[in-house]
Order: structure tokens, then sequence, then C-alpha cells
């Protein structure tokens, strides 16, 4: 797998879990509850990656790899929970931008564990990824006038977990089968999240009744796609850079929002997304080489 590939899968999953905020809002709003679809995305998504990991996985399993793999499950379960509680209770816009602080927490984070300061490159990039996504969520026009502070709470908490989740893809078994991973983790996080919150869902009739291709979309875009491509592309560009590419979801989201649901977006929205995706490509620049592309000619000539 070679870096540019990894840098690719990484955008992908990013995108994907762009796309997951327009089937739950779409859910939310002909009356299913964040619990019946969290439990969905989790519970399918596991079931779904374990026909994959049985396919093309030639690791074998393993029982240690239960445990190994547990904190990287309860941060997912989490995720999925804190984020579905979040855009039940304020704007999607709103939880968006509260899910994005994983940008800045995932890279402090990786920063004390490795006891290295981030590169100005990296400090860049954040600036411009807060301002750019302040402008592309519309917030800076609409303000926090009138909103739950009970949403707020979980959607700081979704990020927080959702950083522990792309961290915890490039530090933990980092050489194990992709397939066999995301089976493992997904299926455990979604166990977890049915200790807690069981899911009547599976019995009550829900899935015949018109949940089941909801969920099955929610498993997808929510946990297949974008966990497999975070297992694959993390461990091999790094867990900051995975945070700062992972930002393009929000870009996701308004460009969706305007070509298929048909929302208005404004002038200042789309200078937001393109501010975005500026802060995606700063990292990747070799600054050096281009403020300096003779000094390997001189050298030679020399």
């Amino acid at each position: 797998m070679t870096y540019w590939r990894s840098v690719f899968l990484v955008i992908i999953g990013a995108c994907s879990y762009g796309v997951l905020s327009l089937f739950l809002k779409h859910g939310f709003q002909i009356g299913y509850t964040p619990y019946e679809l969290s439990g969905s995305q989790l519970i399918f998504g596991g079931l779904i990656m374990i026909v994959m990991a049985s396919l093309f996985s030639r690791e074998r399993f393993r029982f240690k790899y239960l445990l190994v793999l547990a904190p990287v499950s309860l941060m997912m379960a989490s995720t999925s929970f804190f984020y579905h509680q979040s855009v039940s209770r304020v704007s999607a816009s709103l939880a968006i931008v509260l899910l994005f602080q994983f940008t800045w927490i995932g890279v402090l984070l990786e920063s004390i564990v490795d006891r290295k300061w981030p590169t100005i490159e990296k400090w860049v990039s954040l600036i411009m990824l807060g301002v750019g996504t302040v402008l592309a969520s519309g917030l800076g026009e609409t303000g926090l006038q009138n909103v739950s502070l009970s949403g707020l709470i979980y959607g700081l908490l979704s990020g927080a977990t959702f950083a522990s989740v792309i961290f915890f893809s490039g530090r933990i078994l980092p050489q194990m089968n992709p397939y066999l991973r995301s089976a493992i983790t997904i299926s455990m996080a979604g166990v977890m999240l049915s200790i807690v919150y069981p899911p009547s869902f599976l019995i009550n009739g829900q899935l015949t009744s018109g949940l089941l291709p909801l969920a099955l979309c929610v498993a997808v875009f929510g946990s297949v796609i974008p966990i497999f491509c975070l297992a694959v592309g993390v461990p091999r560009i790094g867990n900051g850079l995975a945070t700062i590419l992972s930002a393009i979801e929000l870009p996701t989201v308004v460009l969706l929002s305007s070509f298929v649901l048909h929302e208005n977006v404004t002038l200042t929205q789309w200078g937001g997304v393109l501010m975005i995706l500026a802060a995606i490509g700063v990292p990747q620049i070799k600054w050096r080489h281009l403020f300096a592309p003779s000094q390997p000619l001189q050298k030679r000539s020399m």
C-alpha cells in the first residue's frame, strides 16, 4: 500500500462518514431514535464485516484480539452514540462542528504521546480548519442561540472519542489484517452498545416496517467504509495527518446538502469549504522545495 493510496483511503473514509449525516437526518425525520440508528450502525456493520473477513482475510482470529482491540471498540461505540444524540438535539451543522473538534484533539493527543510539538504546517492547517469549519457550517451566521446544552456536551464528547478512534487505529495492532480488525472492532462496539441500550428494534417489528434499508445504509456509510479505510490508511500515514485529512467530512456534508437535498448554501459556506480543502492540502506541500527549488541543482553543480 503506497503513501498516496493510504491518503486516498482516509479521505474516502471521512467522506463516507459525511454521507452518514444525511441518513441520520432522514431517520430522525421519520421517527427513529438515536438508540435505534446507532445500534443499527454497529450491529449490521459488524455483521457485514464478519462476512467480508471470512471471505478476504487469511489471518486467523485469536481471542487475545478481543482484549487488545477493546479500547478501539469502546471509543467507536461511544462516538456513534454521542454523535447520534447530538444530531437529535442540535442542528446537523452544529453537531458536525462539535464533532470536528477531533481535529485539534487528535493532533494534541499525538503530540502528548510522542512528546513532539506539532509542525508549523499542522498548526497552520488546524487554524484554517477551525475558521473554515465555522464558515462552512453556517454557525457564524446563526450563532448559538437557543442551543441545547446536552447537545453541546454530546457533540464535544463525540469529537473526543472520534479522535481516540483515529489514534488507536494507528497505534494498536497496525499490521493486522484490516478486514479482520474491522470485523472485530465494529462487532465488539455493537455488543458494548447493546449492553447499555438493548437493541429491541431487532425483535419489535421495526426492521420489517422500514428500518432495515436505513439500517443497512447507516451501517455501510457509518461503520463499514470509514472503519475499514482507517484501519488500512492510518498506520501508514500517521495519526496527525489522518486527523487533518478526515476534516473533508464537512465539505462532503455541505456538497450533499446543496446537490442532493437542494438546501441553500451561502457564499460564506462555500468559502469555508474551500478553506477546509486548502487546509487539508497544507501538510502535503513540500514547502522547502517550493521556496527553494534550485537548491538541489546548485548542490549538483558544486
